[in-house]
């Protein structure tokens, strides 16, 4: 199904594009992230299934089109100019039927699932050891790429062999190691799209417990997070040693403004859109809070969000 067109891709193109799934031009990227900031995509595709996906990467590399990958738009900011070329969009509305698969005590997620439903879904079925992901939002497929997580657990102490579409549109598959993990990322070959993740878990010994146990890790966010607010989670990653929060509460920044974009009164490595914020207004309080941090300490903060597009 396509939706409109756009000159700077051919319309062959669009059409063949249509085929494999929802086609959408200068499609305001603001609905499709967290922040929900963010210009038009010139053109975005969801596709219907693994093999359509492959297929969209596999004429992205033939016509050398750029092409960007989103999710659930959790961990983005994007430029007020959008992003240009094709962006493929792989959030719960993708790829088909997002589903679980439960083999023993295996676990096969399509990246398509968000990570509420995830949690949930094993905890029914009497699974321990995914608690960790209770309250962090996206899907399956971008907490895998960022190893995410938090101080009790990330996704790779779980996960063992992932599925993903490589940059040529190839599909493969591929057992996780602990090389592979790092600090927020996961070290997958450059341009791969996640499509699928095998995670190990434990039967608990008290499935009430581990209920229990889920709900208090999400009582306590909304105790800790801005939930009321348009944000992206937590901004920076943790400096060795140190805790990002706490770095930027300390040097005074609670509460500091630029345009609608505030730092969170309530947790300090967030920042929220407070009303009205554009990722500039957003881009300059991150890179305000970085000087001022660095200036203070000498210690440099690495943004945890991904930045892309046209600023």
């Amino acid at each position: 199904m396509c939706l409109g067109m756009k000159p700077s891709v051919s319309q062959d193109i669009i059409r063949r594009f249509g085929t494999l799934g929802v086609v959408m031009t200068d499609e305001p990227l603001s609905r499709h992230t967290t922040f929900r900031t963010g210009g038009p995509a010139d053109v975005m595709v969801v596709p219907s299934g693994v093999e359509e996906l492959a297929e969209v990467v596999r004429i992205c590399a033939e016509h050398g089109l750029q092409r960007t990958v989103i999710g659930g738009g959790s961990n983005l900011l994007v430029g007020d100019r959008g992003i240009r070329g094709v962006t493929v969009c792989v959030s719960a509305d993708a790829l088909g039927k997002a589903k679980l698969t439960i083999e023993g005590d295996s676990i096969q997620s399509s990246a398509s699932v968000r990570k509420k439903d995830f949690v949930t879904a094993c905890a029914g079925k009497g699974f321990a050891g995914m608690e960790f992901m209770a309250g962090i939002p996206g899907c399956v497929g971008g907490g895998i790429m960022m190893n995410a997580g938090t101080v009790d657990g990330n996704f790779a102490d779980i996960l063992y062999r992932i599925e993903y579409v490589d940059a040529g549109g190839a599909v493969k598959r591929r057992e996780v190691t602990p090389a592979m993990a790092r600090y927020r990322r996961l070290d997958v070959e450059d341009g791969a799209v996640i499509t699928a993740g095998w995670f190990r878990l434990r039967r608990a010994d008290d499935p009430e417990a581990v209920r229990l146990r889920i709900q208090g890790i999400l009582d306590e966010r909304a105790k800790k997070h801005p939930l009321d607010y348009p944000s992206a989670g937590s901004v920076f990653k943790n400096p060795d040693g140190h805790s990002s929060w706490k770095l930027v509460n300390d040097a005074g920044l609670k509460g500091r403004r630029i345009g609608g974009a505030m730092v969170s009164e309530l947790h300090t490595n967030f920042i929220i859109n407070a009303g009205g914020a554009s990722s500039a207004d957003i881009r300059e309080l991150i890179e305000t809070i970085r000087e001022t941090v660095y200036t203070k300490y000498g210690v440099t903060l690495e943004p945890e969000i991904r930045l892309i597009g046209e600023f």
